[in-house]
């Protein structure tokens, strides 16, 4: 027997349908304990699977840790109360991550908690919506200052950095991604960036980034 694990199977939770290993599920896009009825007839317990979750089931947002907040369960309380102050939805129906930095704003991100449950009868490989995956395998080489679009199933994901620190997380569903950005650069003060990155739909003008 292989000492070296099995590959994981590739699980796409999109916005209008399912797929396992390149097979189209009966389970609605959605529904959870559905999804989770189904992978359990088709794989066997602990199978390990790599999900790859469309944004439009995700929340991002930015988090800054207030001046003499240090500790970790503090921070993870504030974290919770951002993310219910900007959704209006209890914490507690959601897995909350960020990507915890002392001192510099963050990228916060959140799934539907039910699907975490759904998956509990697999290993996951990993387990990371759209934007959150482009963005983890692509930061490290990008230029000090510029703008991130993750485009995908009618959502906009921007994100904003200048000098190497995040200044703008902002998910909105819509088509005017013009008007949504002269309003939050407005906002901001900045200008726009000449560096403009793209993955999931391509808009013009900007470096489309291959998806991880």
């Amino acid at each position: 027997m292989s000492r070296w694990p099995a590959e994981p199977i590739a699980l796409h939770l999109g916005g209008a349908g399912n797929v396992l290993a390149g097979t189209p599920l009966a389970a609605a896009a959605g529904d959870w304990p559905a999804l989770a009825a189904e992978l359990a007839q088709k794989l066997a317990p602990g199978t390990r699977l790599d999900v790859r979750l469309v944004d439009c089931w995700s929340r991002y947002f930015l988090f800054e840790t207030p001046v003499g907040v240090s500790g970790l369960r503090d921070s993870r309380l504030l974290l919770d109360a951002r993310f219910e102050a900007l959704y209006g939805q209890p914490p507690a129906d959601w897995l909350l991550r960020a990507d915890w930095q002392a001192g510099a704003p963050m990228l916060a991100c959140a799934v539907p908690r039910a699907l975490e449950q759904a998956l509990a009868g697999f290993r996951l490989a990993r387990l990371a919506p759209a934007t959150l995956r482009s963005w983890n395998r692509h930061c490290a080489t990008l230029p000090a200052t510029g703008l991130w679009c993750g485009a995908d199933d009618g959502m906009f994901n921007l994100l904003y950095w200048h000098e190497g620190q995040l200044r703008l997380v902002r998910q909105q569903r819509g088509d005017d991604l013009d008007g949504l950005l002269a309003l939050e650069l407005a906002r901001l003060g900045a200008a726009m960036p000449a560096a403009r990155f793209c993955s999931g739909r391509a808009i013009a003008g900007w470096t489309a980034l291959e998806a991880a």
